[in-house]
C-alpha cells in the first residue's frame, strides 16, 4: 500500500484535457471524494465493490467465525487422515502396474468374474472419492487458510474483532464490464443504475434489513465474495486516522473509464437512503400512534408493536410472508377494537413507511 502512494506521488497532476476524457458518469454515481483515494488504489478496476461498516458486538462475530474455523478444521484434519491412509495404495497400484506384484495386485486369471467385478468396482469408487475429496472438498479448507493475498484467518489475525469493522464486498462472477461497459448499438445500451446487473445484483446486496440483520461475513452469496486485502487495508487506514468511517458506510464503488486507460472511481452512498427511511419510519409512527389516542385506543398501539416485534424477532427475519401476516393480524385486531381499518389508514397518512404493512399497499 504503501508503494502504491509513492507511485501515486510521482504522477503529474491530471490536467484540463485529461479530465475532458473522463467518462461520462450514469446515475446513482458521483466522484469518489478524494479522501478515499489511498484505500480505492488498493482494489482492482474491473470488479464492483460494496462497503459497510458492521455494528454487530465483537462477540457476536468472534461466535460466528468459531464455526467455519472449526468446521475447515475438521476437513482439513480428515482430509489428511485419508491421505494418509490412501497413499500406501496408490503407491502399491504404481508399483503392480510398474510390473512388481504387491497386495494390491489384480490376478485376473486367478479370480472369479464376480470377484474381478467386486475388485475393480471398489477401485472405482475409492479413485471416485478421492477424486471429489481432491477437487471439491480440499478447496473449502485451502482458501480459508493459505490461497490469496488474504485470507478469512489472515484478515481476523490482523484486525481482530471490533465492534465496529469494515467490510468490502467484491462482485463474483461479473464486474465492471457489466455494469458500466461499452454500450452496445453505438451507445445506447443500459448502464448505471438502468442496467438490469444495478437491480438484480447490486440492490438486493444492499437492501437494508440483509446488511443490518446479518454480521459481514455471512454476506458471502453466488453474487458477492468478501475482499479481504482491501479490508485489511481500509482497516489500517482507520487505525491510522488516514481515512474516517463515514466514508466506508453502506455505498457502491466502480471504476468509470477504461480499466488500462483514463477514468475515475464513482461512488453511490446508499446509506443516504436508509437515513432517510429511517427518519421517515419514525415520523410514520408517531403519527399512527397519534391518530390511536384521539380515538382512545392507546393500547392498541402498543398491541399493534408487539405484533411487530414478535414477527420480526423469529427466525429468518422479517420475510415478505411474515409482513404480510402481521398486516393481516394488524387488520384483525384493529377491527376487533371497533376500528375501521381502511378509514383509520387514511386518516393516519396511509402504509407507506409504516413497519409491518409495506406490502398491504
Amino acid at each position: 500500500m504503501a508503494r502504491q502512494r509513492q507511485q501515486r506521488a510521482q504522477k503529474p497532476p491530471p490536467t484540463k484535457a485529461y479530465k475532458t476524457k473522463l467518462a461520462p458518469i450514469p446515475e446513482p454515481f458521483v466522484p469518489a471524494p478524494p479522501e478515499l483515494e489511498d484505500f480505492l488504489a488498493t482494489l482492482p478496476k474491473k470488479s464492483v465493490y460494496i462497503t459497510h461498516i458492521d455494528r454487530h458486538p465483537a462477540y457476536f462475530k468472534r461466535n460466528i467465525f468459531t464455526v467455519p474455523v472449526l468446521l475447515n478444521l475438521v476437513i482439513a484434519g480428515l482430509l489428511l487422515w485419508r491421505a494418509w491412509a490412501i497413499i500406501p495404495v496408490y503407491w502399491g497400484v504404481i508399483l503392480s502396474m510398474l510390473g512388481n506384484p504387491n497386495e494390491y495386485t489384480i490376478y485376473v486369471a486367478e479370480s472369479t468374474k464376480w470377484k474381478l467385478v467386486t475388485q475393480i468396482a471398489w477401485r472405482a469408487a475409492s479413485f471416485l472419492l478421492d477424486w471429489v475429496l481432491v477437487v471439491v472438498v480440499a478447496p473449502w479448507p485451502y482458501t480459508f487458510f493459505y490461497e490469496g493475498e488474504e485470507t478469512p484467518v489472515s484478515w481476523r489475525w490482523k484486525v481482530g474483532f471490533r465492534d465496529a469493522e469494515v467490510y468490502v464486498r467484491v462482485s463474483r462472477g461479473w464486474g465492471r464490464a457489466d455494469l458500466l461497459g461499452a454500450a452496445k448499438d453505438g451507445g445506447s445500451g443500459k448502464r448505471g443504475g438502468e442496467s438490469p446487473f444495478f437491480k438484480v445484483r447490486i440492490l438486493p446486496a444492499i437492501e437494508r434489513n440483509r446488511v443490518q440483520g446479518k454480521t459481514g461475513y455471512l454476506l458471502m452469496d453466488k453474487d458477492w465474495d468478501l475482499e479481504f486485502a482491501a479490508m485489511v487495508d481500509a482497516t489500517k487506514l482507520l487505525d491510522l486516522g488516514e481515512l474516517k468511517e463515514e466514508f466506508l458506510e453502506k455505498s457502491v464503488f466502480v471504476w468509470c473509464g477504461e480499466e488500462e486507460g483514463e477514468g475515475q472511481w464513482v461512488v453511490w452512498n446508499c446509506y443516504k437512503l436508509d437515513e432517510g427511511s429511517e427518519t421517515e419510519g419514525r415520523k410514520r409512527i408517531v403519527q399512527f400512534k397519534d391518530t390511536l389516542m384521539a380515538l382512545g385506543k392507546e393500547n392498541l398501539f402498543f398491541r399493534w408493536i408487539e405484533l411487530i416485534q414478535y414477527e420480526s424477532s423469529q427466525p429468518g427475519g422479517f420475510t415478505p410472508e411474515r409482513q404480510v401476516r402481521a398486516a393481516e393480524k394488524a387488520k384483525q385486531m384493529f377491527e376487533e377494537q371497533g376500528v375501521d381499518w381502511d378509514e383509520f389508514i387514511t386518516a393516519s397518512g396511509g402504509l407507506d413507511n409504516l413497519p409491518g404493512m409495506e406490502l398491504q399497499k
